[in-house]
């Protein structure tokens, strides 16, 4: 996980249902007020990092950095 272009921090992760799908995560944070931009990306068991590149799901499975902004009071 990446918050406002800062270092990518490591995130814990729920137990997978199969090799072949994604997990929900989370990361604790204090967040400070203003506007915050939050991105993730997967890393394989083999270590492969997801790419910023976006790409679809044929045929060889979705890419891209899912990114947020959310608002903090």
């Amino acid at each position: 996980m990446q918050i406002d272009d800062g270092p990518w921090e490591h995130a814990e992760l729920a137990s997978a249902l199969s090799a072949d799908t994604w997990v929900q995560w989370r990361m604790p944070w204090r967040a400070e007020p203003g506007e915050h931009s939050i991105r993730c990306r997967a890393i394989a068991a083999d270590g492969t990092v997801q790419t910023d590149a976006v790409a679809p799901p044929a045929p060889d499975g979705a890419s891209g950095w899912h990114t947020i902004t959310v608002p903090v009071s």
